[in-house]
C-alpha cells in the first residue's frame, strides 16, 4: 500500500470507528436514562473510538489493511447495486492460522 492509501484508510478508520462508538454511546444514553445525550459525551465517544481504531490499526496491521481495502471497495461499489453483491463477496478473504508479522 502507498503511503497516500495508508493515510487515507486510516482516516477513514477513523472516522468510522468514532461515528460507531459515539453512535453506541449516544443511543445506549437514550434508551437507559431516557433522555438526549449531550454533546460532550458524544464528543468524549467519538474521540475514544477514534483512538481505539487508531490503536488497532497499529496493532493488526495486515489485518486492518484487508479490512479496510474490503470496506473501501464496498462503499465504493454502492451504486451499481447488482454488481456490488458478487464483487464485495469475491474481494472478502479469511485468513487463518499464524499470523505473519
Amino acid at each position: 500500500m502507498s503511503e497516500a492509501s495508508t493515510s487515507n484508510g486510516m482516516l477513514m478508520g477513523m472516522l468510522f470507528g468514532g461515528a460507531v462508538i459515539s453512535a453506541l454511546g449516544a443511543s445506549s444514553v437514550y434508551v437507559m436514562e431516557k433522555q438526549k445525550p449531550k454533546l460532550k459525551t458524544i464528543i468524549r465517544d467519538f474521540i475514544i473510538g477514534a483512538v481505539l481504531v487508531m490503536m488497532l490499526l497499529q496493532i493488526m496491521p495486515d489485518t486492518t489493511s484487508s479490512l479496510l481495502e474490503g470496506v473501501s471497495n464496498a462503499v465504493s461499489s454502492i451504486p451499481s447495486v447488482s454488481s456490488s453483491v458478487s464483487s464485495a463477496v469475491s474481494d472478502f478473504e479469511i485468513q487463518t492460522g499464524i499470523p505473519k508479522f
